[in-house]
């Protein structure tokens, strides 16, 4: 019997001994909860020191402390902080340092206030030693470069082209060993953010563009291999990203500079293609949807608005913008309503206005398709409008100069925003415009609503090809630049033809 309750007792004692264990073990792997980060600032006085995030190109004031011991500064709090790049800043709003704020919120920095990374010792933060190699690595190789330039400096004076030849050498090969330390610390901890913001940093290598089985060579391969994967060492699917000075100069480049001028269609294609990316992160998706849809949409480049039509529809109105509520969505509806009628390529919808300035019957009606000239400016003006009133001045020069050149190849038809007919008929009386001018409130459709007058306002400018009817061109533009907008949509269209014709 005794034996028993011995066998019971020690199975007893190793099943709460295995307990404890298990206990100690989901205590010690268990991530602890909010944030403390602990700093000895060696000689700091500073009475308060401040926090800051790097987001895009700028530093948003995250958090304060003031000090709980000589150069002790501790942060803490219940709420973990935003992943990102960090820097310390002293109660001077000068650096003290950068490091990162990562899964683990909680380790300890001892820094001084000269900002040098020599003496800097972290502990519970395995990211930031990554980020302190770095920096002292950087720091000897810059001391390196420069004595290097100083001494080849030397050697030109002293025309010594061995040694300048050395030193150039030299130089190479301090720029090749700082790019293998970031290669093998990338390699070493892809999934560290610092590691991806270095490798973020890293130009792609474009390859030499291919010869052609005509053997030319393809001169677009190059241009269309750079905006394809442009974006091979950045994590679009990575939110952590916007916190840190990595992200911004990209997305600039990207989107202001090489797609910038790029026909709409192409446009289309590459930001669908960095959208998709950044759609598996909610945080990152929303900054690129946001921030892509603004530029466009805003945009004065032709055909941008066409832009931004296919993002909405693909995307705010597809239920992926979850963040945004009802009525922001039907006003992008509407949006998208008013703008995609008038896109350039679209078909020009027909006027037909009475012209009543000839008579109160109404029984003169034109229509915007009834002309001759294979291009027909439409022209919505307010006589009670003063840029109206200049710019109509400013078209009537244009088109008074090209009819005596004889090289006049639009037409024009002047619709007036006017409701008051007589008011209307003494504008054009003591103006005297040449060319067709209707109004009124009688026509085949609502002309205001059919070209987003309400929105836009007047004056307002739309080109149509009279061949096709097509629109080609939906944004006011200056009169003096109408004609070499026509021969350039004309040159366009020529080669386009010719392409066509190749195929």
């Amino acid at each position: 019997m005794k034996k028993n309750i011995v066998i019971i007792f020690v199975f007893f004692l190793l099943a709460m001994m295995v307990q404890s264990a298990f206990a100690q073990k989901t205590k010690k792997t268990s991530p602890k909860q909010g944030h403390e980060l602990k700093f000895l600032v060696k000689d700091a006085k500073d009475s308060i020191l401040y926090l800051a995030v790097h987001f895009r190109d700028k530093l948003i004031l995250k958090d304060s402390v003031r000090p709980s011991g000589y150069g002790k500064y501790i942060f803490a709090g219940d709420t973990p902080y935003q992943d990102g790049l960090y820097m310390l800043i002293n109660q001077n709003k000068r650096p003290y340092l950068n490091f990162v704020i990562d899964k683990n919120q909680h380790f300890a920095i001892t820094c001084d206030t000269t900002g040098g990374v020599n003496d800097v010792i972290i502990v519970g933060s395995p990211e930031n030693v990554e980020l302190l190699k770095f920096q002292q690595k950087s720091v000897q190789s810059q001391k390196r470069v420069k004595a290097l330039r100083d001494e080849r400096a030397k050697a030109q004076e002293a025309g010594d082209k061995e040694l300048v030849r050395s030193c150039n050498e030299q130089l190479e090969e301090v720029n090749k060993e700082m790019e293998q330390f970031i290669n093998d610390l990338i390699d070493a901890n892809p999934d560290y953010l610092f590691s991806k913001m270095q490798k973020a940093y890293k130009m792609i290598e474009v390859p030499a563009p291919p010869v052609k089985e005509d053997g030319t060579i393809d001169s677009n391969f190059q241009a269309i291999y750079y905006r394809t994967h442009y974006w091979d060492n950045v994590d679009l699917s990575d939110g952590r990203l916007l916190y840190t000075p990595a992200l911004e100069p990209k997305i600039n480049e990207y989107f202001l500079k090489i797609l910038f001028y790029q026909e709409s269609d192409t446009i289309c294609k590459y930001v669908d293609m960095v959208l998709n990316r950044a759609e598996k992160d909610s945080v990152s998706y929303r900054f690129f949807l946001e921030w892509i849809s603004y530029k466009f949409e805003s945009s004065k480049i032709l055909g941008h608005d066409a832009v931004f039509v296919h993002i909405v529809k693909n995307n705010q109105l597809k239920n992926k913008a979850t963040w945004m509520d009802e009525d922001l969505v039907r006003k992008y509806e509407k949006r998208v309503k008013n703008l995609e009628p008038l896109l350039i390529g679209k078909t020009a919808v027909e006027l037909i206005i009475p012209d009543t300035t000839q008579s109160d019957d109404f029984t003169r009606w034109y229509s915007s398709y009834g002309f001759s000239k294979p291009y027909v400016i439409l022209w919505f003006y307010d006589p009670d409008c003063p840029t109206c009133t200049k710019e109509t001045m400013k078209m009537k020069v244009l088109y008074d100069s090209l009819e005596r050149a004889g090289t006049r190849n639009f037409d024009i038809y002047g619709v007036a925003a006017e409701k008051d007919i007589n008011r209307w008929k003494k504008y054009l009386k003591e103006k005297r415009l040449p060319w067709l001018n209707v109004g009124g409130l009688k026509a085949n459709v609502d002309y205001m609503s059919a070209y987003n007058i309400y929105e836009t306002g007047t004056p307002s400018m739309f080109i149509m090809d009279n061949r096709t009817r097509k629109i080609i061109l939906n944004k006011r533009i200056d009169m003096e630049q109408v004609p070499e907008f026509l021969r350039h949509y004309e040159k366009v269209e020529n080669y386009k033809k010719q392409q066509q014709q190749k195929k």
